[in-house]
This record gives C-alpha cells, structure tokens and sequence, in this order.
C-alpha cells in the first residue's frame, strides 16, 4: 500500500454529521472523480464552513477526522434528491477546531486575507505538518503520530 494522504474537505456541518454517523465520506457534492483521488489508508478531515448547505449560521471549524477504509467507492442516497460516491471511512472521536487559531501556522496559507480561496476546492491535498496542526488541535495529534506537532 502506498503511504498515507492527508486531506481537507469542505461541506456543511450537517451533512457532515450524516456522513459520521453512517462511517462514510462523500465530498464534493458526491462526485465520482472526487472520491477516486481519495485511496485507502489516506487521512482526511472535513471543514465546515456553514450549519447548513445555503444556509446563514457560520461554523468555521474542522469536524470530524477519519481514516479512508478499504474497499472501492460506492453509490449511495444521502437524500431524497441527492445520490453521490462515496467511501467508507473510520472516524476518530475528535473535538471541532476553530480554524482561525490554525491560519497563521498552515503552509499552504501563504495571504491569510485570502485564506477562504484555498476552501473553495472543497477537496485538496495538504501536507503531514498541517495535518498534524488540525488533529492537534481537535485533541488526538498524538494519535496519528504525525510528527512533532
């Protein structure tokens, strides 16, 4: 097996709860490609900007973290209108993490003016070092032994 990938996804709290609680990640609106880039092993932690997709109450936090299982994407309905890819992940039990204590320290936030652009990927590849920052920072960096952080 490859060495592991660290991730960050965006969606709403609330989805991403779903997807916790039923031990699956399904980014990007549940695109097909996006959950290919996604390989077994790879770490991954969502942001959640907002409670609700299109919704007002701001969240700003890093939820949940997991680890990609074994197996090949899947199809699933997550709603009545919304069928999308997915994997099944095992999530850590994890505190959310204010992003704002985490923006100055992250590598791949050069301009923190500008530091939402970098979210609107909603699925991008981020390096051991600022992994490690988020899962320190939700209470279990000593669990993923992820470097010095």
């Amino acid at each position: 097996m490859a060495s592991a990938r660290y991730w960050i996804g965006l969606a709403a709290r609330a989805h991403v709860m779903v997807e916790q609680t039923n031990g699956f990640v399904m980014v990007a609106h549940g695109s097909h490609s996006a959950v290919l880039r996604l390989q077994p092993g790879d770490w991954f932690v969502y942001y959640a900007p907002r409670q609700t997709f299109g919704g007002k109450k701001a969240v700003r936090r890093f939820v949940p973290i997991g680890q990609i299982a074994n197996g090949k994407p899947m199809q699933r309905q997550m709603t009545v209108d919304v069928t999308g890819w997915f994997r099944a992940t095992y999530y850590q039990a994890t505190q959310e993490a204010d992003i704002y204590p985490l923006l100055d320290q992250f590598g791949f936030v050069t301009e923190r003016t500008h530091w939402s652009m970098y979210f609107r990927k909603l699925l991008f590849k981020v390096d051991i070092a600022d992994f490690s920052l988020i899962a320190a920072a939700m209470g279990v960096g000593s669990q993923f032994n992820l470097g010095d952080n």
